[in-house]
């Protein structure tokens, strides 16, 4: 083997790539994006989930326990609520995560010997209710919230007993109801929509949206491949506009997908036993709005960049590792630095992972995910917009 003729090669490759700027942003950037972008979604810790609270006491006691939980980094006060169907209502608008409910006595239950007992025989008179479609930030609140409450009310109690002991009552009794105190309160936990915190209820339905941007990856290189076969001057060549062409060969990919979506909703059902709440249609129509708004993003690709295997590769930065780390589908998108939740916007997928999960474990209607509709629908349309003006640009 020569040196030189390996030397020549190498030095013909170097500069076959420093001459491509899309290449170079990808092999010397891309790395690094790809630190930042995994780092940033898996070492975050679970903060401020978003809580709500029906106080039907309005004693100095329950607002003292709000505050204790407010305090706590993992939980976040957003917001007071007048009624259950509000409760509901905030619950699957995903507006809160955590409902804190608080009946009317349970002040009472912390202030006298009876209250005591009644705290151990009737149950305590605060309960919550925690959103289980994210089971790791589900799991979290949860612990905190019990952690939180039980120890305020243990406080709250042996305060009781000691100003008991000091009015002069029997100090045996006391001892018994201090005793009774060692005990752990037992407070009630309502995991809705996923009571058993299954991780594969919460991971399967938002699987689906991140394995719907194949397609979006497999379209970006259409027109790059249509370049490098020397194709796309007859095609242009011909009185079929922009406009058509593009939507042309984005249609058989939605057909596909759509295709794909039917598949997986048959495994997730009954392969892995997720429930589906939501409506059927509805689910497929939305399912195509998220197919197409990818494949928009992905026809930007493929007329930016004419290589084929560079575009392949910026789709694989833009949807694949963002699209499975940044979108929701491990970690909620709330608990991310603002920064980055202000990307996560752009990115197809936090909208496709926010209506999956919906449909299926909530049951939730279009009034619902309108937001996600609406980030759909600017992305499909902006994305298709932008790539027909670029493509005449190209073919100029």
């Amino acid at each position: 083997m020569n040196r030189r003729h390996v030397l020549a090669i190498a030095k013909k490759e170097w500069l076959h790539i420093i001459r491509d700027p899309i290449s170079i942003f990808l092999l010397m950037i891309g790395p690094v994006l790809m630190l930042i972008i995994i780092s940033y979604a898996m070492a975050t810790d679970v903060e401020n989930v978003p809580v709500m609270v029906y106080d039907q006491d309005g004693s100095p006691e329950s607002d003292e326990l709000v505050k204790r939980l407010d305090r706590h980094n993992v939980l976040d006060v957003i917001t007071h609520v007048d009624s259950t169907a509000e409760v509901e209502d905030k619950l699957k608008r995903r507006e809160a995560r955590v409902a804190v409910l608080i009946e009317e006595g349970f002040a009472d239950q912390l202030s006298s010997i009876a209250g005591l007992q009644s705290l151990y025989t009737d149950g305590p008179r605060v309960s919550f209710i925690i959103d289980g479609t994210d089971p790791i930030s589900a799991e979290t609140a949860m612990e905190t919230a019990l952690q939180v409450s039980e120890a305020y009310m243990t406080e709250r109690l042996n305060v009781m007993l000691d100003e008991q002991s000091e009015a002069g009552a029997d100090e045996t009794l006391i001892e018994v109801f201090r005793e009774q105190l060692t005990t752990p309160i037992t407070l009630e936990i309502d995991n809705r929509y996923n009571p058993d915190l299954k991780a594969i209820w919460d991971l399967v339905p938002a699987m689906i949206a991140v394995a719907l941007m194949l397609p979006g990856m497999s379209i970006s290189t259409t027109i790059a491949r249509e370049h490098s076969q020397g194709t796309l001057e007859s095609l242009v060549a011909t009185p079929v506009d922009k406009e058509a062409i593009l939507l042309g060969k984005a249609l058989p990919y939605v057909l596909i997908s759509l295709i794909n979506v039917i598949l997986m909703y048959i495994v997730a059902r009954v392969i892995f036993g997720v429930p589906f709440r939501g409506n059927l249609a509805l689910y497929l129509a939305l399912s195509a709005l998220y197919a197409f708004a990818t494949l928009a993003v992905g026809l930007l690709f493929s007329i930016l960049i004419r290589n084929v295997e560079a575009a392949l590769w910026a789709s694989m930065m833009f949807f694949l590792f963002p699209g499975m780390f940044l979108s929701g589908m491990f970690f909620p998108v709330e608990i991310f630095p603002f920064v980055i939740k202000i990307e996560t916007l752009e990115l197809p997928a936090t909208s496709g992972v926010v209506i999956n999960r919906g449909m299926f474990l909530q049951g939730v209607s279009a009034r619902v995910l309108w937001w996600n509709i609406l980030l759909l629908l600017i992305i499909a349309v902006e994305g298709f917009e932008i790539a027909v003006r670029l493509f005449k640009k190209r073919i100029a």
